[in-house]
């Protein structure tokens, strides 16, 4: 049995609240997430203190994991194909301020978030970010004059390319809402 470790909500801000049993993420490979990493410490430091740089896959969970919604994910994610994810070029999503990789095969993330949320896991969890596109954030905390400035500084100049995208991870907000891998789920194998 999975004993995950959820935390104490009452010193966080409401909007955080939603996130307290975590979700599902696609996290790039390391030599990847570095470079993006350096561009959110750099860019927007308190989004980079939440997290390593990720895509973000499911909605947040409602409730703690149990060990037979984990199993029924498991044996949905095994029967999925390991895909190669392109990230790049930047975008923002105006009028919302934020600098943002776009990625795609924007089908394949589709086909994979839908099948995350077919699962009881997700049972009456309705899909409340499903208008906004795949992204990959490199700023998110900023005013909307300086989105404009970033996205000028930055087009053309960072790294883009692709990985393959072989599982998905599971984080969960520790007591200061910093964002934690507890679990790692593969793609296209049979869980034992």
């Amino acid at each position: 049995m999975n004993n995950f470790e959820y935390a104490d909500t009452s010193s966080w801000e409401d909007w955080m609240k939603e996130y307290r049993y975590g979700a599902f993420y696609i996290i790039p490979p390391d030599e990847v997430m570095k470079q993006i990493d350096k561009l959110r410490q750099k860019h927007d430091p308190k989004s980079h203190s939440i997290s390593p740089a990720h895509v973000s896959l499911s909605e947040a969970l409602t409730k703690p994991l149990i060990e037979a919604q984990l199993k029924e994910l498991q044996e949905v994610l095994a029967s999925l194909d390991p895909f190669e994810m392109q990230y790049g070029p930047l975008r923002s999503f105006s009028p919302h301020p934020g600098v943002v990789y776009t990625i795609n095969p924007e089908d394949r993330f589709m086909q994979l978030r839908s099948s995350i949320h077919s699962t009881p896991l997700f049972k009456n969890v309705p899909l409340n970010h499903a208008h906004i596109p795949p992204h990959m954030t490199i700023a998110e905390f900023i005013t909307l004059e300086r989105t404009t400035e970033l996205l000028g500084e930055l087009l053309g100049k960072v790294p883009e390319g692709t990985f393959l995208v072989e599982s998905i991870a599971y984080y969960i907000p520790d007591k200061n809402f910093s964002f934690n891998k507890v679990l790692t789920i593969p793609l296209g194998k049979k869980t034992v």
